[in-house]
């Protein structure tokens, strides 16, 4: 027998009788949703309820445990989701091209997103062919390309297209749902490394704690305020920044630091304005460097690192 109705009526009760699911209970129920035992009207009527009150980190990390349960192991470093897209007055993604350098040092990169296309947004997606980034067909097709090179990506739809389906419900219904949060956390991959980016207050700390609760063996994430929410690090802002490790969650506060001597490329595969390679440079620098800071903390160590993989990416680019 399903357990849909005891989680809606657990999370939708009046005010003093409501609270949320448990771990098991959000595992239990998407698994169940997963295996066709449930409804699409359902299963969004749950959603809505949760979303109303907050999702917590417990009933996140019980759905994620659901879907990565149908994923295999695709064997990657670097976990890097791309859902938000990026407005187009914060710039190009950029973040895209901070991925392919980390890939062209050694690091085993699984890019994974999905393109909700809105007018103004733009989507790392759309610059794969320009950096020779190949897309999977599947995971397993994502695991072969890991293989033989050092970054591929795998779109959504083609790993877990029911979450899919889902996203496109906030169309239907007008309201963004908890698998938003959801898909940010997947990790196809199985990466050792992830980055995390979000737009609204507090989701920043949410995001790292369902990672330590997720629980992947020897698995750190790194998670801030992203630009428009993507998966991609502000230089402009200080902002408190969220690891989280096998140990815990601890959280660190990192000033604005927007530097001008750093080199640009002989070409930029993204057309950036002239008025903006400061920008894009130093926030290619400062996203790779949240990716190496979540490895060996130490903030300053990253940043140098970062510096001398992009002043070779500008040596070498024509």
């Amino acid at each position: 027998m399903s357990s849909i109705l005891d989680c809606i009526r657990t999370v939708g009760r009046g005010e003093r009788g409501r609270k949320p699911l448990t771990l098991e209970q959000a595992y239990q129920v998407m698994d169940e949703y997963l295996d066709g035992q449930i409804g699409d009207d359902q299963m969004a009527m749950l959603l809505m309820l949760i979303r109303v009150q907050n999702e917590t980190k417990q009933e996140i990390a019980g759905f994620v445990k659901a879907f990565q349960s149908r994923v295999p192991n695709i064997g990657a470093d670097i976990d890097w989701p791309c859902y938000a897209g990026k407005r187009k007055t914060a710039g190009k993604p950029w973040h895209i091209l901070a991925a392919k350098i980390l890939a062209d040092n050694g690091y085993k990169v699984l890019v994974h997103g999905y393109t909700d296309k809105v007018k103004d947004r733009e989507h790392a997606q759309d610059y794969l062919e320009a950096l020779n980034i190949p897309r999977a067909s599947d995971a397993e097709h994502a695991k072969s390309l890991l293989d033989s090179g050092e970054i591929c990506y795998l779109p959504l739809f083609n790993f877990a297209p029911q979450v899919e389906k889902m996203l496109d419900w906030r169309k239907r219904y007008g309201l963004r749902t908890p698998i938003n949060t959801v898909v940010r956390a997947l990790n196809p991959g199985g990466g050792k490394i992830g980055i995390r980016g979000s737009f609204h207050p507090g989701f920043q700390q949410l995001h790292a704690e369902i990672e330590h609760v997720v629980d992947e063996p020897n698995h750190r994430v790194i998670s801030f305020k992203g630009q428009s929410g993507e998966s991609e690090y502000n230089p402009k802002v200080s902002q408190n920044v969220w690891l989280s490790t096998p140990e815990g969650v601890e959280s660190f506060y990192w000033e604005a630091d927007l530097l001008e001597s750093l080199p640009m490329p002989k070409v930029c595969v993204f057309d950036t304005p002239e008025e903006d390679n400061v920008m894009m440079a130093n926030t290619i620098v400062t996203t790779m460097a949240s990716i190496l800071f979540a490895n060996n903390m130490d903030r300053k160590q990253a940043l140098n690192e970062a510096t001398e993989y992009w002043k070779a990416y500008c040596s070498a680019s024509f």
